[in-house]
Parts: structure tokens; sequence; C-alpha cells
């Protein structure tokens, strides 16, 4: 029996079929990972490090993978009161964890006159629900070894702020995660695939999404989610191809959804089998004749940005001009040279909430001008609403992707950004990448926001075009 882990649970949260797959496969099944995802879960490691490299930890000794006696080493050091206990191993018959910290607190437990709590170490700015639930998990098997239940568990964050929380408020929580994880355990085909944002990300990708697109599932269709999936399934619409000519006549008929998200939804289906988005009547005065587009590359790790580029006008060949950051006190400065050259009352499109947010971090001390930010337009929303997609979307890739049948990646992930700037070539790198994403964008205003409105389609199109995995 393969016991449950602490992945397990984080995995969980992001998507039960990852879990599940996690439960029954070994790693070999898995893609191979990317450059930057490992440079990325180096960045994870380092940081761990040079955390616990400031407290006065001990770590269970015993030999690799040998977790029963990695169990009793650490039975001895909990005993023994030790005041940091670095990568513990907390084993019950079925379940496994590997907590980053155990901090010794005062009062009485099966171990004496001392227990512990939970500490993990992460690279976010902010707490999230699976990494909460992670110590929750962790936490549980700690009172089963001890004796008590911990009031609190804790994360420390990337700026090396703790955020403590209580675990009452998330047990119950994590005692139905445990649940669902021996359910699962049992039988995966109790988690379905189901496309979300992170399935781009996911070591499985290459297992779900050719499953996905065979089995022509439902959430492959932009705007579905898990529950009008489900309301349609029991419905008996259960293909795209079901979808695309699905005309019910009534609120019962269509399982009470409203009659709007039927059109859109059926308008998804339809668009996929097409192959091309059905752009969407939209007011005129979203279209932009006269502005520019701005972009950015950020390292999120380090919360800063890497370089700034501009286009202008929005065309794909507008002039383009770009500024890299060597530092991050030169953000302000290098992003108003580039505006210098753009006129004043310019709408300055962008995507996304990273240069929205970026602003809002450095305006208040550099008394800056408010006027700037009247003049940011998100273009994420609108491209996402002014046309059904052919297959969902999350980002810009797949908006790239599906609607302009572009590879997204054809200069490089944006997640490597922060890789690329100990290399020799790193301004080439970050230049072709911003003048990449840049034409992408001013394209994609061009054929959605700038298109024609498709009519409503009242038959389907045959299901000639296959889905790309």
């Amino acid at each position: 029996m393969r016991r449950i882990t602490g992945t397990h649970v984080y995995s969980y949260v992001k998507c039960p079929r990852l879990a599940a797959l996690d439960l029954h496969l070994p790693r070999s099944e898995r893609r191979p990972s990317t450059e930057w995802e490992e440079f990325a879960a180096r960045r994870g490691r380092d940081f761990e490090d040079q955390f616990v490299a400031g407290l006065p930890i001990v770590a269970p000794s015993y030999p690799e993978r040998d977790f029963e006696a990695g169990a009793v080493a650490t039975r001895a050091l909990l005993t023994a009161g030790q005041e940091w206990i670095h990568q513990a191993v907390l084993l019950t018959e079925d379940r496994l964890g590997l907590p980053d910290l155990l901090r010794r607190l005062p009062g009485g437990s099966d171990l004496g006159e001392h227990h512990y709590e939970v500490i993990d170490v992460k690279t976010s700015g902010r707490p999230r629900s699976d990494q909460i639930l992670q110590v929750v998990f962790y936490t549980r098997l700690l009172a089963e070894l001890q004796g008590r239940m911990p009031t609190h568990g804790a994360l420390v964050l990337k700026d090396g702020r703790e955020e403590r929380f209580a675990i009452a408020d998330y047990e119950a929580a994590g005692r139905e995660v445990e649940a669902a994880l021996r359910r699962l355990r049992d039988d995966m085909t109790g988690a379905r695939p189901f496309l979300q944002s992170g399935c781009s990300g996911c070591y499985h990708d290459v297992r779900c999404l050719p499953e996905m697109t065979a089995a022509q599932d439902l959430s492959l269709v932009h705007g579905m989610s898990h529950g009008a999936k489900a309301i349609l399934e029991d419905l008996g619409c259960r293909t795209i191809a079901d979808l695309a000519t699905f005309h019910p006549d009534g609120a019962r008929h269509r399982g009470n959804l409203e009659a709007a998200l039927v059109r859109r939804l059926r308008r998804g289906a339809q668009a996929y089998l097409l192959g091309k988005p059905l752009v969407e009547e939209r007011p005129r005065h979203d279209r932009f004749a006269d502005a520019a587009l701005v972009h950015l590359l950020t390292d999120a790790y380090a919360g800063r940005v890497l370089a700034f580029g501009v286009l202008h006008p929005v065309r794909e060949d507008g002039a383009f001009a770009w500024q890299r950051v060597p530092e991050g006190g030169d953000e302000w400065q290098a992003l108003k040279q580039l505006l210098a050259e753009v006129p004043d009352r310019c709408p300055l499109l962008h995507f996304g909430g990273a240069l929205p947010r970026w602003y809002a971090e450095h305006a208040f001390e550099r008394q800056a001008d408010t006027s700037l930010e009247a003049r940011f337009v998100d273009l994420d929303k609108r491209l996402h609403h002014a046309a059904v997609h052919p297959r969902a979307v999350f980002g810009l890739a797949d908006l790239v992707r599906h609607a302009l049948g572009r590879d997204p990646l054809r200069a490089g992930h944006a997640g490597a950004a922060a890789m690329w700037t100990a290399l020799p070539d790193a301004d080439e790198r970050l230049r072709r990448k911003l003048l990449a994403d840049l034409q992408d964008l001013a394209a994609l205003k061009a054929e959605i926001l700038d298109g024609h409105p498709h009519p409503e389609v009242h038959d389907a199109p045959p299901p000639a075009v296959a889905e790309s995995s």
C-alpha cells in the first residue's frame, strides 16, 4: 500500500487528478522537468537552506529512504527535546510526513514537559490553501506521535515573514482531504481530468491533455466550469460535439443553467470544432486605434522587473523599444525613459495585473503622476470576453496558441527570464522575448478586438479540426 504524503495533499488541493496519478504511477511516467522548472525548484531549496542555516537545527540520521529508521531517529530527537528539528520523519501505517521544521514549545505531551509545532518554508509571497493544508497534514501526524495537537502551524514566506494560523480552523478540511486521498488510492478513476490553468505546468500534461482531447472532454470548452460540466453531462451532453448542437427547450432542459451561459458554452464548442475564435459584438471604443503596448518581464521570486518593452503604434510592425533593468531601484527610470517617446494621452495597453501592481507599489514613494495609471488598459479580460475561443484559455500563452495558432514559447518561457539574467546573451534573450510577446499582443488586438463579429452558428460544423495537445 502506497503511503499518503504531504506532497499528495499539496497536489490534491491543486488538482485531484494530479494526486491520483501521483498515488498510482511511478515517477518515470512523468515528463522531465524543464530547465526553468529546475531553476525555480533549486531557488526554493536554496532559500530553505539559507533560512535554516540561522537556526540551531538537528536532523534525524537514517539510511536513504528507510523511513522506518527515520521515524525512530525522529522520535529520539523529539523525546530529547531538541529545540529545532529539520526534515523530521512522521510515519504511520499509511501516511508519511517530512515537514521542513518542528519547533519545540513549552507544555506537556507524551514526549515530556514540551511539545512541538510544524513550520514549512515556502517561496511564495502569501499563504495559500494548499500550503496550509500540507502543514495541517503534518500536524495531524505529529499530534498522534506526541499525544497533543498543537494549537498553531506556520509558514515562512519568501521575505522571511512567519505566518501563523490556528490548526482548528483547517483541521476538518484536512481530514476531508485525507479521506479523499484514501479513496483515490483505492480507485484512481474517482478523479477525472479537468483542464485548468495549472495544466500547462504539470508533469502529467502529456498524459491528461491527449486523454481529454480524445474524449472531447467538456472542460476543453472556453468558459466551462466544474458545475456546468456536471449538469451538462447529467443532461446527456457529454462531448464537445454534443454541446455544439445543444439547443434545450426551457430552463428544465438546460438544467437551470442560465440561457446566456448555455449559448456561450455552445459557441465555445463550435469554436473548438471550427478551430478558430468566434468574435462577439462589442463596443467600438474597445478598439483603441491610438494606443501603445507596454509589457514587462519579471522575476516573481525576487519581486522585481527585469525588463520593460513598448510597441507603438499597436501593430506587429510598430516601433519597438525596450530597457533592461539591472537593479531593482532602476525600474522607475527605465519605464519613464521608454514612455517619453509615447504621446502623453495615448492609452497604455498591457496584459494582466503585473504592470498596475508594480505601479501601485512604486507610485507613492516616487510621487508619480496619477494620470499615468489612468491610461492603463488591461487586455486580459477584453481578449477573453471579446471572443469565444477554440479552447479554454487561462493566460497569454493560451491565447497566442489557440487564437493565433502560434507557438507562444518560440522566444522562451517568461518564467525562465530570471534564469537568463546570468547568461552571456541575457540582453538578446530578454529583448527577443519582449518583442515576441508584444507582437503577439498586437496580433491578438487586430484579430479579436478589431475583428468582425462572427454570427451565431446554429448547426455545428463537423469535428474536422483535431485539438493539439
